[in-house]
């Protein structure tokens, strides 16, 4: 697998969060199946009593490559939503929704 694909399970895995950045980058629920199993088989998670932690070896690797992968660009952490997005109107138009287009 790639490493791009372990360094974000294994930060899903280290700060507790859902997998949807995995399921973004085109991941299927089967793929990230397959990388949680490929993980634990090379030593970087521990599976014990139904909790899924880190190892030693997991930590390691972790610190190694979170520089790489490390998100900088502010732009990236929030996702634009272009459904809702409104057209450019004259500077004399009042715009005024429909209430039941609305959908927040």
């Amino acid at each position: 697998m790639k490493e791009k694909e372990i360094y974000l399970l294994l930060n899903a895995i280290k700060k507790n969060t859902d997998i949807k950045r995995l399921v973004r980058e085109g991941l299927s629920y089967t793929k990230i199946v397959e990388l949680t199993k490929e993980v634990i088989s090379n030593g970087f998670v521990t599976y014990d009593n139904d909790v899924i932690t880190l190892s030693e070896k997991g930590e390691l690797f972790y610190d190694k490559v979170k520089d790489s992968f490390k998100r900088i660009n502010k732009e990236e952490w929030i996702e634009k939503d272009l459904k809702n997005k409104i057209p450019k109107l004259d500077k004399n138009v009042i715009f005024l929704p429909r209430q039941n287009e609305l959908t927040f």
